[in-house]
C-alpha cells in the first residue's frame, strides 16, 4: 500500500497558528473577570449561578470585563430551561386545552429545547463547552531560560 497524502482537515478543525492570532482584539481586551451589568435582576437563583461560573471561567482565562452582558443573557436562558424541565419533570406532559377540551402537550416542552439551544450557543462564544476550549488558542509558555517552548502545543 502506497504513502497516504496530507490529512484533509476542514478548516475550522484546524489548529490556530501563532502567526494567525497576533492582532486579535482579543489581546486588547484585560483578562478581568466582569461584574453584574447595571440593572442585573435581584434572583436568587440568577445570582448564585452568576457566583458560580464567572470565577470558573475567570480563572481559565476565558474571559474579559465586557463579557456581564453576555454571561447574564446565558443565564437567563439557562435558568428558563431548567424552569420548563421542571415542568416537566414534575410530570406535566400534558396539561389541559379549555379551547378545545381535552388536553395538549405541554409547551414546556418546546420552551425547554428554546432555551436550551440559546443558552448552550451564549455558552460556546464564552468557552463553555469542549469544542470551544479545544478551538481556543493558547499563549507558548516561556521555558526557566525565557525562550518559548519549541515542543510545546500552540492550542490546548
Amino acid at each position: 500500500m502506497g504513502a497516504r497524502g496530507p490529512l484533509k482537515i476542514p478548516s475550522h478543525l484546524r489548529p490556530v497558528k501563532d502567526d494567525e492570532v497576533a492582532g486579535t482584539a482579543a489581546e486588547k481586551v484585560a483578562p478581568v473577570a466582569p461584574v453584574p451589568p447595571a440593572g442585573f435582576p435581584d434572583d436568587p437563583d440568577l445570582r448564585a449561578l452568576w457566583d458560580e461560573l464567572v470565577p470558573k471561567l475567570d480563572s481559565a482565562g476565558l474571559l474579559a470585563e465586557v463579557d456581564g452582558p453576555t454571561i447574564e443573557l446565558a443565564l437567563r436562558h439557562f435558568l428558563a430551561a431548567r424552569q420548563a424541565s421542571d415542568a416537566l419533570a414534575g410530570g406535566q406532559i400534558v396539561v389541559p386545552d379549555p379551547a378545545h377540551g381535552g388536553v395538549k402537550k405541554n409547551p414546556a416542552g418546546a420552551e425547554f429545547r428554546s432555551q436550551s439551544d440559546l443558552f448552550l450557543k451564549y455558552a460556546a462564544q464564552l468557552g463553555m463547552s469542549f469544542v470551544a476550549r479545544a478551538r481556543t488558542p493558547v499563549a507558548k509558555e516561556p521555558d526557566s531560560d525565557g525562550d518559548a517552548n519549541p515542543f510545546q502545543a500552540n492550542v490546548s
